[in-house]
């Protein structure tokens, strides 16, 4: 029991899952495909409403046809919308939320209770979107009310004049658990993806990102805003002859002075900078500081970096490139990060052809 009551305590403390999983789609080529998958499930709904409006159990009455015909509208909206434009965060709430009206307007529309119990099936496929979308919270708002949309669908088969208790008990049943275990199983690959998608940005020795994760997560750090105020950094550090400890002491010895680095990095970064372990014994900083304090950073790189107790004796060479011009409309990220990368990388190379142990930094 205190298993399962763990289980649930951490599905939900999971954050949204918005931003995580399109990563993980991007990085599979997938984001078209399922922008085509999900906004041609919105265009088959909308037709499938089409459809009800010639069965004689579907909308009857001007005022639920015009119902109907909203909801149609809708659904095709969302398609065009889903199909034509980039999807943002804002747009997956407005999707799950409308979608859940449409549905309970769709189902309410049906004048047969089996065919609106029928219609709240479709529930489930929000629940599982929602799933890898987004967060426990939201799934539990768009349960509660599936759930209280589905027992008034099916109202009629239990006290309504097509009273059939042991039917309409089935029925909800049926459809309240199509309903509850879709997303659950839905949330189980999402824990196996995450993990997945998870452990491809991380350097598994370090805990730091690797390239990929750094390429990701550069937006966020970039920005719009580049000025002396507020410049941009990228440090290039390696360590000096570090070929010759894994040879002279072993590999054992060797990730520990990888894992001590890693650790030393972060004494003089800020809580906001990126930090990757791109190579064996090559890190990289995405940091942003005022220029004028630029001077001030490479003398407390030089202290936190190598420690007079260390065995083996370990020491460091570092490049770092500044930019302060503002950035160019047509400038992406990768661009920005790129150029800064082989300019730090340059000014790392002259350190290590100066003898090692020393920072060298040019400005862009």
């Amino acid at each position: 029991m205190k298993a399962l009551i763990d289980l649930i305590a951490q599905w939900w403390r999971l954050p949204d899952q918005y931003q995580s999983f399109m990563r993980y789609l991007e990085d599979r080529g997938l984001v078209s495909a399922c922008r085509i998958l999900v906004g041609g499930t919105a265009f088959g709904m909308g037709l499938i409403l089409v459809l009800m409006r010639w069965s004689a159990v579907g909308p009857q009455g001007s005022f639920w046809r015009s119902v109907n015909l909203i909801v149609v509208a809708a659904c095709l909206s969302a398609a065009l919308i889903w199909w034509l434009f980039p999807p943002t965060r804002l747009w997956s709430y407005t999707f799950v939320v409308g979608s859940d009206i449409a549905i309970a307007a769709a189902s309410f529309s049906d004048v047969d209770p089996l065919a609106r119990l029928l219609c709240c099936v479709v529930f489930a496929s929000i629940g599982g979107y929602i799933a890898f979308f987004h967060n426990p919270t939201l799934q539990l708002g768009h349960l509660v009310f599936a759930t209280l949309v589905t027992i008034m669908a099916g109202w009629p088969l239990l006290f309504g004049d097509s009273t059939d208790p042991g039917l309409g008990i089935a029925k909800i049943g049926v459809t309240l658990a199509t309903v509850y275990v879709i997303p659950v199983v839905s949330q189980i690959m999402l824990a196996m993806l995450s993990s997945d998608a998870t452990t491809s940005e991380f350097d598994p020795l370090t805990g730091l990102l690797n390239r990929r994760g750094l390429s990701r997560r550069a937006t966020d750090i970039v920005g719009e805003q580049i000025d002396e105020h507020n410049a941009l950094l990228v440090v290039v550090i390696d360590l000096d002859r570090f070929k010759e400890i894994n040879d002279l002491h072993g590999h054992d010895i060797g990730d520990n002075t990888i894992i001590r680095t890693g650790l030393r990095i972060r004494l003089w970064t800020s809580q906001s900078a990126l930090i990757a372990r791109v190579g064996g014994d090559e890190f990289v900083v995405l940091e942003r500081a005022p220029f004028n304090s630029v001077a001030k950073l490479s003398t407390r790189i030089t202290t936190f970096m190598s420690g007079d107790n260390d065995v083996p004796a370990i020491s460091s060479s570092i490049g770092i490139a500044i930019r302060t011009a503002p950035r160019e409309v047509d400038e992406t990220v990768d661009e920005i990060v790129s150029a800064l990368f082989r300019v730090a990388d340059s000014a790392m190379y002259q350190a290590k052809r100066e003898g090692g142990n020393q920072v060298r930094a040019s400005v862009v």
